[in-house]
Parts: structure tokens; sequence; C-alpha cells
């Protein structure tokens, strides 16, 4: 048994999806989890994601992969310095990707396959940038993404604890699983080399807004570093913890 697999455009824009195994059962509608940078993440541990859906020890997700046309634009939530004097600075593009996400791209899924449309159902998901830009979602548009991914996400970046810090907490029932290997950023000597104690702040500082341990996951890892190794093997268990027993198999309506 396996899921399936398809490639679609909207608007110039490139999606992969991934619909499970019992996609197409008469009545059954699941969860969708929108995933930045083309769903690598995903397609990198699918066989082990299919493995705990078919034990029930996942419920069985719908993916839609985003592919970016230039991430250090369109996933940082404003322009900041390049961290090499030879590499060209951060565009600060978030605003309007996420504007497409919400306002194009999810009703675009939403009226061609059989979702959960409800922020309960509905993931937003990223690594690195694509963690960044997740967060920043998770901000803007409370009422869209309740279940939100940050996998080694990008706090580091200029400005965003500020930020997190000058937010606050709009739907109780928003849920946030943030992950960061210990090992990230350790011998970089710009920026990113603030990468873990950032992260633990920025978690600290979603707690002080009302998350609470039932909201809010925080996990490490020793001997983790900033790569897709780490990545993929985070990926089950983030999502087991922002989506849960309640939709194991799916819903029927």
């Amino acid at each position: 048994m396996e899921g399936t697999y398809r490639q679609e455009e909207i608007g110039g824009r490139s999606l992969t999806l991934y619909t499970p195994m019992s996609y197409g059962e008469e009545g059954r509608r699941f969860p969708v989890v929108y995933l930045q940078d083309d769903g690598e993440v995903m397609e990198h541990s699918l066989n082990y994601l299919e493995h705990l859906f078919i034990t029930k020890a996942l419920p069985e997700l719908i993916f839609v992969g985003i592919t970016p046309h230039d991430r250090n634009h369109e996933y940082t939530p404003w322009p900041s310095p390049a961290l090499m004097p030879d590499r060209p600075d951060f565009g600060g593009g978030g605003g309007e990707y996420l504007k497409e996400l919400v306002g194009r791209i999810k009703p675009y899924v939403d009226s061609r396959y059989h979702t959960l449309p409800g922020p309960e159902h509905t993931g937003l998901l990223g690594c690195s940038f694509g963690g960044l830009i997740s967060l920043y979602g998770s901000f803007l548009y409370p009422d869209v993404f309740g279940r939100v991914g940050l996998i080694s996400a990008s706090f580091w970046y200029e400005g965003i604890v500020n930020y997190i810090r000058g937010q606050s907490r709009m739907m109780p029932e928003q849920r946030i699983y943030m992950y960061v290997g210990e090992l990230e950023g350790l011998y970089k000597t710009n920026l990113q080399k603030q990468m873990v104690p950032q992260s633990r702040l920025a978690h600290e500082l979603l707690l002080e807004q009302g998350f609470s341990e039932e909201t809010l996951r925080f996990e490490t890892n020793p001997i983790g570093t900033h790569d897709s190794v780490f990545f993929s093997q985070q990926l089950p268990q983030a999502l087991h913890w922002l989506f849960g027993a309640e939709h194991a198999g799916g819903s029927r309506v």
C-alpha cells in the first residue's frame, strides 16, 4: 500500500501533493500539512511515515509541498543584510508569500481534495528558513494554521525574537512544535552562532505568551547538526505531537 504523488501548478507556483493510502474512500477527509521547500523533508522520510500510517501510530495526512521561487526572499519576514559580503541581502518577502499561501494555494487544495479545512486540521511546517516563515505564518494567520512545526527554525534571524516578544497569542487551541540540534551554529562566527540560545529564548517567550506544555513542545538533540539528516528524523515526531490521536484514521463526513 502506498500513497499517491501529484505535481500541480497554480498561478506559476509548483506544488507537490501527496495523498495517503486511504484517500478516496467514501466519506473520508484528511488533515493537511503545508510544507516549505517543496516538501523535501517529507520525501526523505516517506517510507517510515507510511509505516506509521499503516500501523495507526500516526494519522493519515495530506502533504502539500510548496516550491519557493527565491527562498531567501520568500522565507524571510523583513529585509536584513546578508551574512557574507558576496551574498545578496535577505529580501523580506514573507508576507506576500504567506498571503499567496492563504489566499490562493489553500483554497485551491481545499476545493479539489478531501481535506479537513479548519485550523485544528491544518499544519504549516518547515526547516531552517522554512521554519522561520512557518513561525511568521502562525502569527499572521493563527485562524488558518492551528498546527505549526518549527524544525531547526532560523531563530538567529535579525529581529525575530523581538518580533515574538511584541506579539500576543490569539488562538488558545493553536499548537506549536519546536526542535533544534544542540550542535547547530557551533562553528559559525556570524549571527548563526546564536541558533541554539535564540531558539531557547523564543521558547521562553512563547511560554510567557500563554502557551503550555500541552500546546507547545520544545525538543533538542545533543548531537543534532543543521542538516536534512536530523530534519527528516524529527519530522514524524513533530507530526505525531501536532496532530495526535484525535485524527487517527482521518474523519468521515
